[in-house]
């Protein structure tokens, strides 16, 4: 598999830069179907309109020649170091000014390398113009996102049976992934958030030695990965019975996650969707506790382009993977957010998610 053409159609159409450097990660992946490891050792994919080579550590040459790409390499040991392959590469292209990067990737030891063969490069960030690559999903990746969730809901269902009151957030989180496992994901997607009682309003928080009790709201936001493609999935439960104040706060979370769904249709834009869903939490007499945007892209990475937030005028095309997941956050009494992976069709959303959303006490 070798995708540098569809690089070298952005640059051709974006001539703000002669040049892309690509380095392990997503995109890396995506253009090569080589899963190389970002580390110490520089290892770089440099693209033009009419031309491409790669810099690679020479331990790297047998998995690269396994991806049978007919390109120029330029390989280094650590013995000699790889300024001098980064040297080569750069004669190889010819007269090289300005040069695209990943902006939420690239490390100074690339920028380093790059300025020291051209010390008055110009090193733009390429970011926007990338995401291009994969902003939409062709039907192999939708099937390989299907089965991450299909897996990832199947894990869920056995973890809740497993839940009792005295267990900790730990225990729950450790058996989680174990069940992605055994039910046959290639790895997880993210180390699992496993939060309960006020914990749960932390929506980034991380899972602790405490206990679940009686009422608690149990939150889960988690995901397998399959083929590289990864599930993304909230769901918040109560522990033996639910109070008034968490049975509003959860049922306002539900609408607002079925207004967001009900917006990601084709032509609307991203900023309509948030918007939507924002507009109607902060109605709510619960405004106090929005702390997030709606979403995000989804895909090789958890976090990817488009994202679902005010100001983004982008429209939605099918093809689009997004999760919606408004969230509430009382840090007195519990944190509720609803997830799901929606893909956007030319006639409506399609929900790839399809664990229950009804308030639910285990």
């Amino acid at each position: 598999m070798n995708k540098i053409p569809l690089v070298q159609k952005i640059i051709s159409k974006n001539t703000d830069v002669d040049t892309v450097a690509i380095i392990p990660g997503s995109n890396f992946k995506y253009l090569t179907g080589g899963n190389f490891h970002l580390m110490e050792r520089p290892t770089v994919i440099l693209i033009t309109q009419n031309n491409s080579c790669f810099i690679l550590p020479s331990l790297e040459k047998n998995s690269f020649e396994e991806l049978n790409i007919d390109a120029k390499v330029f390989y280094w040991q650590d013995k000699d170091g790889y300024q001098d392959a980064f040297q080569k590469a750069f004669s190889y292209l010819g007269d090289v000014k300005s040069i695209g990067v990943e902006g939420q990737n690239i490390r100074f030891i690339e920028l380093d390398a790059f300025q020291k063969v051209i010390p008055n490069i110009d090193i733009i960030n390429y970011h926007k113009q990338l995401s291009s690559l994969r902003i939409t999903k062709k039907q192999d990746e939708v099937d390989s996102l299907k089965k991450a969730i299909h897996l990832s809901e199947k894990a869920l269902n056995d973890t809740i049976k497993f839940v009792s009151v005295g267990k900790t957030e730990l225990e729950i989180k450790n058996f989680l992934i174990k069940s992605l496992y055994d039910h046959g994901t290639h790895k997880i997607a993210f180390d699992p958030i496993v939060l309960a009682s006020t914990h749960s309003a932390l929506p980034h928080g991380h899972p602790s030695d405490y206990k679940i009790q009686h009422n608690d709201a149990l939150l889960f936001d988690f995901g397998g990965c399959v083929n590289g493609y990864n599930a993304d999935i909230t769901r918040t439960f109560f522990v033996g019975a639910v109070n008034d104040t968490q049975r509003k706060i959860y049922d306002t979370v539900l609408e607002a996650n079925r207004i967001g769904i009900e917006k990601c249709i084709k032509d609307n834009t991203l900023d309509l969707v948030d918007d939507s869903v924002l507009s109607f939490l902060e109605q709510s007499e619960f405004k106090e506790f929005i702390e997030h945007k709606t979403g995000h892209g989804l895909g090789l990475d958890i976090h990817e382009e488009p994202y679902v937030v005010r100001g983004n005028m982008q429209k939605l095309i099918p093809g689009m993977v997004v999760t919606i997941e408004p969230g509430l956050y009382d840090k007195k009494n519990c944190g509720v957010r609803i997830e799901d992976d929606v893909l956007i069709t030319e006639s409506k959303a399609l929900s790839l998610t399809n664990f229950t959303k009804e308030l639910t006490i285990i």
